[in-house]
């Protein structure tokens, strides 16, 4: 099992699992305090890293609206 945990393979798969959630945990935020998240917005944050996921999260927290929070999105 140690080997299995040790691969590049499962290691992206993990990644990839960790994004996934972060990404819904942001949605979830928007979602809760602004309502419906435009589609534009959502297509951005799929291609974000973990770090800007996680950076994200903090903003969608202290933002006072959904238009100054995509100002912060990456281009």
């Amino acid at each position: 099992m140690t080997v299995l945990r040790e691969s590049p393979w499962y290691q992206e798969i993990l990644q990839e699992g960790i994004q996934q959630e972060r990404r819904r945990s942001l949605e979830r935020i928007l979602n809760l305090r602004f309502g419906d998240i435009p589609l534009d917005i959502s297509r951005k944050m799929e291609a974000l890293t973990l770090e800007q996921l996680d950076e994200l999260i903090a903003i969608a927290l202290t933002v006072n609206s959904l238009d100054e929070f995509s100002q912060q999105l990456p281009n």
